[in-house]
């Protein structure tokens, strides 16, 4: 069964996409941790809380900026994974019935 060239750059890029979808989510998860944190360490601190996020505010914006753009990024790399495995489906079913 011959495949060519572009059904291993597929593969390839199978597996970097799995691999980018498993450290966005370990990443998202470790922001929705460390938010967890934050509030819990703020919850009886409102004044501190105020204040710091005053000081913050703009490094916070680029932090969520980055948050919601992983995202996307995850959303994106699930649908890459989806469309490569369909892809790589149909190299497999004709290399079964040639």
């Amino acid at each position: 069964m011959y495949k060519d060239n572009f059904y291993y750059i597929l593969k390839d890029r199978l597996e970097y996409a799995q691999d980018y979808l498993i450290d966005t989510t370990a990443y998202i998860k470790s922001v929705k941790f460390q938010d967890k944190v934050e509030k819990e360490f703020y919850k009886d601190k409102i004044f501190l809380y105020l204040l710091v996020s005053l000081v913050n505010l703009p490094s916070d914006l680029i932090k969520n900026y980055q948050y919601l753009k992983s995202i996307l990024n995850c959303k994106r790399a699930q649908k890459e994974i989806q469309l490569l495995e369909d892809e790589l489906n149909k190299y497999e079913k004709k290399g079964l019935s040639s």
